[in-house]
């Protein structure tokens, strides 16, 4: 199995919380924009910690490579040489890791974001000079929601329709690979999901709006 369960749940709660959190904000529901956001936020610390200690495909050290091989990759594209590999290319682990920072970040920033009238952060009693600061890179930076997700799609159809890699379907199987171990430590793997969803949402009970 190429990918362990805990990280198809991971990916695809991720990618709810990201849809939710979007569309909640841009529509100005803050309650359910924080309980999304804050769920994105557990998802993204789970990830970071299952990149070091889970199974072997989803650690970082496994997919995360250098610029040289990113080229090579790039080259042997463009003339379909390349071979699937088991977990993530060396675009796909861009793309994890810039949509992992994005939403960390966004994450983070909205511990503390407050306008002093309509809502404030569930944090943002612990450092109120921040709120300023944290509000505007928070409302800034999700503006680059929609092109990561757009480049992250677009990839998908690109290796569906050029390379004849159906990416979607293994990250709802786990797919196979010869070379793919066997899953290990999955109950660990979810116990720690729910353990960090949960306690980033429980912050929503220190939010003073509600």
């Amino acid at each position: 199995m190429v990918w362990d369960l805990p990280t198809r749940l991971f990916h695809w709660a991720f990618a709810i919380s990201i849809v939710g959190a979007f569309l909640t904000g841009r529509e100005g529901n803050l309650f359910w924009h924080e309980l999304f956001g804050l769920a994105a936020l557990g998802l993204f610390v789970f990830r970071i910690i299952w990149g070091v200690i889970g199974h072997k495909s989803a650690q970082f050290k496994t997919f995360v490579v250098g610029p040289k091989k990113i080229w090579v990759y790039l080259f042997g594209l463009t003339r379909r040489r390349n071979q699937p590999t088991p977990g993530h290319n060396p675009l796909g682990a861009l793309s994890v890791l810039a949509l992992l920072g994005l939403m960390g970040t966004l994450g983070v920033t909205g511990l503390w974001t407050g306008d002093d009238i309509l809502y404030e952060g569930p944090l943002s009693f612990l450092a109120p000079d921040w709120a300023g600061f944290a509000g505007r890179w928070h409302i800034l930076l999700q503006e680059l929601i929609l092109p990561l997700v757009g480049l992250h799609l677009a990839a998908l159809l690109t290796h569906r329709v050029f390379l004849k890699e159906r990416l979607v379907k293994r990250m709802i199987t786990g797919g196979s690979h010869e070379t793919a171990p066997r899953p290990t430590r999955t109950r660990a793997g979810l116990i720690l999901l729910v353990t960090c969803v949960s306690a980033a949402m429980s912050l929503a009970a220190l939010t003073p709006n509600y």
